[in-house]
């Protein structure tokens, strides 16, 4: 229970991160120097986030093997969207 706990918090702070880039334009400092698009950056967060959040709540909705399969399928793909759309509002590195 503390660890569905500490993954919910988690998975809220990144969502909460999310909305703030795509509503505002405001980023951690760490990444201001290397996000172009940080309104992409945001909807790359809260797709990332939703894909926590159903992988977090598996344990609650799959009642049977096939429903927990679909289930973590559809977290894996929603947290490799985000992380594409992250990639995708990063600037190119130096050559």
């Amino acid at each position: 229970m503390v660890w569905t706990v500490l993954a919910a918090a988690a998975c809220a702070l990144v969502a909460v991160s999310g909305v703030v880039a795509v509503t505002t334009g405001r980023m951690l400092p760490t990444l201001q120097g290397r996000v172009v698009r940080p309104e992409l950056w945001g909807y790359g967060q809260l797709v990332f986030a939703s894909g926590m959040a159903t992988g977090i709540s598996l344990r609650w909705w799959a009642g049977s093997l096939a429903m927990g399969d679909a289930g973590a399928v559809t977290a894996l793909a929603l947290i490799a969207l985000g992380c594409v759309l992250q990639w995708r509002a990063q600037r190119p590195a130096p050559r």
